[in-house]
């Protein structure tokens, strides 16, 4: 009877492990099919990601967004990287159809962490800000019967200022400052009109709802080095 009895115990006991190695076996082989998948979406995102900025520092910015659409699951770099495609490539349509404000509100400030994206950035950005100065020169020029030699030469001299501004600023002090101050979000334009040691100053604007004007919301002095921002007009 004993015997009996454990030899069926020992049956039933080696039945039961096979239930729950082969339910075991289960778990590991979804966690596993679950893993593999992950990898293979965050692959495919690397891999656009690389080739995207690759593209983008050739010049090829229509491509690199193309790239980047094609990622099924895209990642958070992936996103970021497409949000500044967009809002680059719509600021340099307009900087080419002589939209320069208008240009200035869609450039915007970046999301992205991409070096060639950032250079790319500053580049339109100088671009701007010589084109608009030179507009605003031009403007006042027509609006009097005469420029002196002396006004041409100050406007010239105050657009290649800008200029300089524009260039010896980086965009991770745009974004600081546009952090800060609340102006980061989309519709909201940041142009460096002078740089003295740590203290920048910029000109915002933010276009309306169609984006046919872009309003003046004021010029502010941003200290780099305490993260403060005073109005100044």
């Amino acid at each position: 009877m004993k015997k009996g009895f454990w030899s069926k115990a020992t049956v039933s006991f080696a039945a039961l492990a096979m239930i729950f190695g082969l339910a075991g076996c289960g778990q590991k082989s979804s966690s596993n099919h679950s893993s593999s998948s992950q990898r293979t979406t965050q692959s495919a995102s690397a891999k656009a990601y690389t080739r995207a900025n690759e593209l983008i520092a050739d010049g090829k910015y229509g491509q690199a967004l193309d790239r980047l659409d094609e990622v099924d699951e895209p990642s958070k770099n992936v996103e970021n990287l497409s949000m500044d495609l967009e809002n680059f490539i719509s600021a340099q349509r307009q900087y080419r159809q002589h939209h320069y404000e208008q240009a200035s509100t869609k450039l915007s400030t970046m999301h992205s962490h991409s070096k060639p994206m950032r250079k790319a950035f500053k580049a339109l950005r100088v671009k701007l800000t010589k084109a608009m100065e030179n507009s605003e020169n031009s403007q006042s020029s027509q609006s009097t019967a005469s420029s002196s030699a002396k006004k041409q030469a100050n406007n010239q001299g105050q657009t290649a200022a800008n200029a300089k501004a524009a260039s010896q600023t980086s965009e991770s002090v745009i974004g600081d400052f546009a952090n800060k101050a609340g102006y980061n979000k989309q519709g909201y334009g940041i142009m460096p009109i002078s740089k003295n040691g740590n203290v920048y100053r910029f000109e915002v604007r933010q276009s309306n709802p169609d984006n046919t004007v872009a309003n003046l919301i004021g010029i502010f002095d941003y200290n780099a080095s305490t993260g403060t921002y005073t109005k100044v007009g």
